[in-house]
């Protein structure tokens, strides 16, 4: 070959190449492209978008009562009131509920004296309702002077003498809390009351008369 032509072609293809390597730059424009396969995709997708952090859920405000949402706190055998707490964080919807002392037996509550709460009884958080016994003849005896809530009367009364099983049951009838006063527990000038206050796993001691307020321990 001739060497003048020879030369032609070697430079025709260093500019070809160039070429094509500058196209190719162009293209991706510096850009990895993305690898991910399209099954891969669709799984991510299929999972849903990640959780929202920092509690964003908003739970359910419907809460149901339970043994530890509302408990019966404190029991006064003289004055013959006792004493609810909501002891969680939500308020509770307790219309339909009722308080009852128990039948002869001491193993099932008396019905047929039972205090039903009325609708719109609503406890916020720590409040607190007071369910005074003693009778309801004459309008029934004066509720304590306290910072509860509510107040009932009840036709049922509370026997220091005797001792006393009370029952806190749900609208359908279930139990839901109980609290039992042995004969002759509390004093005069005292009741008997949940310590550490509110709390359901406390233990029930003798206490300074505290209704619609934190117990105290004598």
């Amino acid at each position: 070959m001739h060497r003048r032509t020879f030369a032609a072609l070697a430079s025709l293809a260093l500019v070809s190449a160039a070429y094509a390597s500058s196209s190719c730059s162009e293209a991706t424009d510096g850009v990895v492209p993305d690898t991910t396969d399209a099954a891969s995709q669709e799984s991510a997708a299929a999972d849903g978008p990640a959780p929202e952090a920092d509690g964003a859920a908003t739970p359910d405000a419907k809460v149901p009562v339970t043994l530890s949402s509302v408990v019966i706190n404190e029991i006064s055998p003289a004055d013959e009131w006792v004493e609810l707490v909501a002891s969680g964080t939500t308020a509770i919807d307790v219309s339909g509920y009722r308080v009852a002392d128990s039948e002869k037996d001491g193993g099932t509550p008396k019905l047929s004296d039972a205090v039903k709460f009325p609708p719109g009884t609503i406890l916020s958080p720590k409040a607190y309702v007071i369910v005074q016994g003693g009778g309801l003849d004459g309008g029934g005896r004066a509720c304590p002077d306290g910072g509860q809530s509510y107040c009932f009367n009840a036709e049922f009364g509370v026997s220091n003498k005797t001792g006393e099983t009370l029952f806190f049951l749900d609208a359908t009838g279930a139990v839901v809390g109980t609290a039992v006063y042995p004969p002759k527990a509390a004093a005069a000038g005292e009741s008997w009351g949940r310590i550490p206050n509110g709390d359901p796993k406390g233990t029930f001691v003798p206490t300074v008369p505290t209704p619609g307020a934190a117990n105290q321990a004598k």
